[in-house]
C-alpha cells in the first residue's frame, strides 16, 4: 500500500511536469542558449528514460517508510506507545541538512560568479571599449578606402581605422620574431595584427614610450611591454630597436620598433597577456574590418548616416554591425549561462530546502505540543519558545554551513582556476551565504513556531 501511494505521487508529478515543461521550455532555450523542441518526445528511449525515474523515485522515496510503518507493533500503536525511533528522527534531520548544504553551496557559487562577472565587467583591459561600432565588409579595394574617409568625416565619429582583425576576438596571426643576436630558435611566438596609423588612437591604447604610426611608417611597428620583457628590450628605449623574423630558414623580414604599448588583454581573461605586436601596412588588402570611436547621444540618428555612408561605398553587402563591448561581453558567455542555470538550480535548492524544512518544523511543533503548554504554564513567554524551537532548527542549517564551506571553496576554487585574472575567495561571500540560509530558515519555520508558542496550553494540557 505505502509504495503504491508512492508509485502514484511519483507518476502525478511526471503528469504535471510534462505541462510545465510545454510551457517553460521557451524559458529552459533561453537560459541555455539552447535550441530544444518537444521534438524530443518521438524518440521511445525518452519515454523509457521517464518510466525508469518513476519507477526509482517511488521506490526510493517509498521503501523507508513502507517497511519503518509496516514494522509498527498494532497493539502498541493502538495503546498510544508510540514513539519516534532515532533511525527515524535522523533520518529526517539528515534529509534536511542535505537539502541546505546543497542550497547553501549553490548559493555561494552564485556569490562568487557574479562576483567574478563583475569583476570582468570593470577590469581595466588596457583598451576603450565604450562606443565602438565594428564593420566587417569581406571586401577590399577603394571601397574600403571610401568607407574610412567618409565615416572620418562624420561629426560623431572621434576616430576611425582600418585592420585585419577584431578586439574581443582571437587573435589567429602569430609569428616568431627575434632581436639582433637571437634566431628563430630563441625567438619569441607573437601575435600580430596590421592596421593603418589611427589603430591604436581608436582602440585606446596607451602608449609607454616612443609614438604612435605616422604616414610612410611602413615596416614599422608598436609592441606590447610583454614582448618587450621577453625580448629584453628595456620599454623606455625600445624606439628604433630592430626586430627580425625569418622564413623557410632564409627570407628575413625587419621590423622596426616605433613605441611600446601598455600590455591590454586581447584575450580573454581566461589567458595571461601574450607577446604582440602591431603593424603599419594600411594598404594591405586584409584590412576588412573597420572600427568607430564614436561619441554622440543619438546612436539610431548616427547608425543612418552610417548606413547610408555603406551603402554608398559597399554596394551590394549587408550592412552590418556590432558594439564593441557586446563582442568583448561575449567572450564570457559560457559564465553567463553558468549563472543563469545555477541562478535556476539554487531558486529550486532552496525551496525543495524550505519544503523540508516546514515540514520538520510543522511535526516538531505537533510533536511537543504538550511540553510547549507546560512551559507555558511554568511562566515561558512566546519570545523564549519561539526561541527554543527555532534553534533546533538553526542547529541543522550551522551544520549545513559546515559541511558546504570547505565544498563550496574546492568547487569555486577550481572554476577560478579557468581565469588568469580573477578575485579573489573571501570570507565574506561564504557568510552571506551562511546568513541567506539562515534568513530563509528562520522565515521558513516561523510560521509553526510561533503558532505553536501562541496555542492556550489549555488545549494541549486538557486531556492530561
Amino acid at each position: 500500500q505505502f509504495l503504491g501511494e508512492s508509485f502514484l505521487l511519483s507518476f502525478l508529478g511526471v503528469g504535471l511536469a510534462l505541462p510545465l515543461l510545454t510551457l517553460l521550455l521557451p524559458y529552459l532555450n533561453k537560459l541555455t542558449n539552447a535550441d530544444i523542441s518537444l521534438a524530443f518526445f518521438a524518440d521511445y528511449r525518452v519515454w523509457l528514460v521517464l518510466l525508469g525515474l518513476v519507477i526509482a523515485t517511488g521506490f526510493v522515496s517509498g521503501i523507508y517508510p513502507a517497511f519503518y510503518l509496516s514494522a509498527f507493533q498494532a497493539i502498541r500503536v493502538i495503546k498510544g506507545n508510540f514513539t519516534n525511533r532515532i533511525s527515524a528522527v535522523g533520518l529526517r534531520k539528515s534529509l534536511v541538512v542535505f537539502q541546505f548544504t546543497l542550497s547553501i553551496i549553490l548559493i555561494t557559487g552564485i556569490v562568487i560568479i557574479y562576483s567574478q562577472l563583475n569583476y570582468i565587467k570593470n577590469k581595466d583591459l588596457g583598451f576603450d571599449k565604450a562606443q565602438k561600432i565594428i564593420f566587417n565588409i569581406y571586401t577590399d579595394g577603394a571601397n574600403g578606402s571610401a568607407l574610412i574617409a567618409d565615416l572620418r568625416r562624420l561629426p560623431e565619429v572621434k576616430a576611425a581605422t582600418k585592420t585585419n582583425s577584431q578586439l574581443g576576438l582571437p587573435i589567429i596571426q602569430d609569428d616568431k620574431v627575434f632581436a639582433a643576436g637571437g634566431n628563430m630558435a630563441t625567438g619569441e611566438d607573437v601575435f600580430q595584427m596590421a592596421s593603418d596609423k589611427d589603430f591604436a588612437r581608436t582602440a585606446g591604447f596607451r602608449i609607454l614610450s616612443g609614438r604612435d604610426f605616422r604616414d610612410f611608417d611602413s615596416g614599422r611597428v608598436l609592441i606590447n611591454e610583454t614582448l618587450a620583457k621577453r625580448l629584453r628590450i628595456d620599454p623606455a628605449h625600445a624606439e628604433g630597436t630592430k626586430l627580425y623574423s625569418e622564413f623557410n630558414n632564409h627570407t628575413k623580414r625587419t621590423y622596426e620598433v616605433v613605441g611600446v604599448v601598455k600590455d591590454f588583454n586581447f584575450n580573454s581573461l581566461h589567458d595571461a597577456i601574450k607577446p604582440f605586436m602591431l603593424k603599419y601596412d594600411p594598404n594591405s588588402p586584409s584590412l576588412c574590418t573597420f572600427m568607430a570611436s564614436c561619441s554622440t547621444g543619438d546612436y539610431m540618428a548616427m547608425l543612418a548616416k552610417m548606413e547610408d555612408i555603406w551603402h554608398k561605398d559597399v554596394p551590394g553587402v549587408p550592412f552590418e554591425y556590432t558594439f564593441l563591448d557586446a563582442a568583448v561581453q561575449q567572450q564570457y558567455e559560457t559564465e553567463l549561462t553558468l549563472a543563469n542555470i545555477i541562478n535556476s538550480f539554487t531558486g529550486m535548492a532552496i525551496l525543495i530546502s524550505c519544503l523540508g524544512l516546514f515540514g520538520l518544523a510543522a511535526f516538531s511543533a505537533e510533536q511537543r505540543s504538550k511540553e510547549i503548554g507546560v512551559r507555558k504554564v511554568l511562566g515561558a513567554s512566546i519570545p523564549g519558545i519561539v526561541r527554543l524551537l527555532s534553534a533546533d532548527f538553526l542547529k541543522l542549517v550551522g551544520i549545513a554551513l559546515l559541511i558546504s564551506v570547505p565544498v563550496s571553496w574546492w568547487a569555486m576554487h577550481k572554476w577560478l582556476d579557468g581565469f588568469v585574472y580573477r578575485v579573489d575567495l573571501q570570507w565574506w561571500m561564504f557568510a552571506l551565504s551562511g546568513l541567506l540560509a539562515i534568513g530563509i530558515a528562520l522565515v521558513t519555520v516561523s510560521f509553526h513556531t510561533v503558532r505553536a508558542a501562541s496555542v492556550n496550553p489549555v488545549k494541549s494540557l486538557r486531556a492530561e
